[in-house]
């Protein structure tokens, strides 16, 4: 049931209906000016394309690709010669485009075979334009001796070092070691506390392992150098960080040693399940049970 105050709100709005109608029919229009003589009836609103392409078609007409010149070899100067010219060698328009913003740069041809190095031409092409090229099959310099050129100087050389002490200066002196290698070498030995053995290098991830067979018999080894864990003092955090130990051994160690008050030796160590004999015996050099 409607309430009250609806059905006012339906009788105002028929009201107001009803008064529009009377209006429009009531209301006497302007009338349109008569047509004089000669004039017809046209309408100038916008076309209506229904074609979608047809009408961005006739916005938008395309432009007709302009043919190449014909072409004419001759001789030429690639570092004065126009547009025009450099088309009729038969290179195309993007090569000649590439020429011009290398001129416009301040680069130049010196001899023939400076061409070479332009962008996208092909051997062919050189092979075509070699001949009309005005300009000198070699520069005076060319021809000097191949002896009086300064030589490349390597400043590699054999020598011997000590794997845990050598930082990475001396590193990239060696044969075969570069300065990704080098650095590499200097941070896994950081995060060990120090080599034990030259065969840990090749643990290294994406280390060039043919390289390591001739590099590796130029170090020597001193593990008194190592910086070990002290397992008695250290929280899960250090032990975790070490290459050797997951977070899961690091805390089974560290509750181990909360339990008994203080570990003695790697001995206590043996009854973890989270350790296997070959994790304790890398871990070996690396544990300290001093206070």
């Amino acid at each position: 049931m409607l309430k009250h105050k609806q059905w006012i709100g339906l009788c105002i709005v028929a009201v107001l209906a009803a008064a529009t109608v009377v209006f429009v029919h009531l209301v006497p229009q302007r009338p349109l000016p008569p047509l004089a003589a000669g004039d017809t009836l046209t309408t100038t609103s916008r076309p209506h394309y229904s074609d979608t392409t047809r009408y961005t078609k006739h916005r938008y007409p395309k432009h007709k690709k302009q043919p190449a010149p014909p072409l004419r070899p001759r001789r030429f100067n690639p570092n004065t010669a126009d547009s025009i010219v450099l088309l009729e060698q038969g290179l195309k328009e993007w090569q000649v485009s590439n020429m011009l913003k290398y001129r416009r740069a301040g680069g130049r041809w010196r001899k023939r075979s400076d061409m070479k190095r332009l962008y996208g031409l092909s051997e062919e092409q050189y092979r075509k334009i070699r001949p009309y090229l005005d300009l000198p099959d070699s520069l005076p310099g060319d021809t000097a001796r191949r002896d009086t050129l300064p030589r490349y100087v390597s400043h590699k050389r054999d020598t011997i070092l000590e794997l845990n002490m050598a930082d990475t200066a001396q590193l990239v002196l060696l044969r075969g070691i570069g300065s990704w290698t080098a650095m590499q070498i200097v941070r896994y030995r950081e995060q060990l506390g120090g080599y034990y053995s030259v065969e840990q290098l090749r643990e290294i991830p994406r280390i060039d392992q043919h390289m390591l067979d001739t590099v590796i018999r130029r170090f020597t080894l001193d593990t008194t150098r190592i910086t070990p864990i002290r397992v008695n003092r250290c929280a899960v955090s250090t032990l975790s960080r070490h290459p050797y130990l997951r977070f899961e051994q690091a805390r089974a160690i560290y509750e181990h040693r909360r339990r008994h008050i203080r570990l003695s030796g790697m001995d206590d160590l043996r009854g973890l399940p989270e350790l296997s004999q070959d994790d304790l015996q890398r871990l070996r050099p690396y544990l300290s049970f001093e206070q």
